[in-house]
């Protein structure tokens, strides 16, 4: 048992759940200040459940280094030489916060050497707890889930989870919304995904979603040019989730099926690497 790796991951569960439990007081309150950029929210929301979250995680491991979404890096007390890295997004869903929109939550991703370990989602409206740790599989409320699931009696397993009957969700980083080219790209993707599954979901919330995907509620995931807090945490759930994956250069999809993977990287490939 790597005992260090399990205080990092009850820690990192709590800096999720102060954080959370703040974001849930403050919604149903409406107690916060917004910024409504062109392309993005600032919420005072943020700041607040960061702050939260960074007291828990600085007061267990003062030395490590933490990378948070409002206030930057935090390279850590002392000359200890730690291999590890706290990426820590206190609200995830700033827009949906913000608008009234039940979708959001606190997340904490741990890599190790530059590889993620951990990856913890807390969504606070629902009480919903989603861990992920490498090698162990995903947790969620505590017990165990896997995104696969056997097909009922009678199904087909060549058409089990078929694009046709997939709910799918699309995820862009920031950085697509101020480019005309990436926007014609995400575009494409999107028309692509409406023609071919019978529903798309766009992220403003993707750790929500890559929870609800690792727990086989939803049934695939097309990420282009995504942004790394979320990315790492929703790759680490993938795979220890069970899910099919591939990558390209600025895309990633996963899915709990090979026939609904080949087609997700079939419309990512035409799409971005054409």
């Amino acid at each position: 048992m790597n005992t260090s790796l399990d205080r990092i991951e009850s820690t990192a569960i709590e800096a999720c759940t102060a954080g959370g439990s703040y974001l849930r007081e403050a919604y149903r309150t409406e107690d916060t200040e917004a910024d409504r950029l062109e392309h993005d929210v600032k919420s005072s929301a943020d700041t607040a459940s960061e702050a939260r979250m960074l007291g828990v995680i600085q007061s267990q491991f003062p030395t490590h280094r933490i990378d948070a979404e409002e206030s930057g890096t935090h390279a850590g007390a002392g000359d200890d030489d730690s291999p590890y890295e706290w990426i820590v997004d206190p609200l995830d869903g700033t827009n949906n916060f913000e608008s009234g929109l039940p979708s959001f939550a606190s997340a904490v991703t741990v890599c190790e050497s530059a590889d993620p370990v951990l990856g913890v989602v807390y969504v606070p409206l629902l009480d919903d707890l989603y861990v992920a740790r490498r090698g162990r599989g995903v947790r969620y409320n505590g017990r165990p889930v896997a995104a696969t699931q056997a097909p009922e009696a009678g199904t087909e397993t060549d058409t089990y989870h078929e694009p046709s009957t997939a709910t799918v969700v699309s995820v862009i980083g920031h950085d697509v919304k101020r480019d005309p080219d990436h926007r014609a790209v995400s575009e494409s993707i999107n028309r692509a995904l409406e023609s071919t599954c019978k529903r798309r979901l766009e992220s403003w919330s993707p750790t929500v979603h890559w929870g609800l995907l690792a727990c086989g509620r939803l049934d695939g995931i097309v990420c282009y040019r995504p942004d790394r807090e979320e990315q790492l945490l929703g790759e680490l759930l993938a795979g220890e989730s069970g899910l099919r994956v591939e990558r390209g250069t600025d895309w990633y999809v996963a899915a709990v099926s090979d026939v609904l993977a080949d087609e997700l990287e079939d419309i990512a490939t035409t799409r971005v690497d054409s």
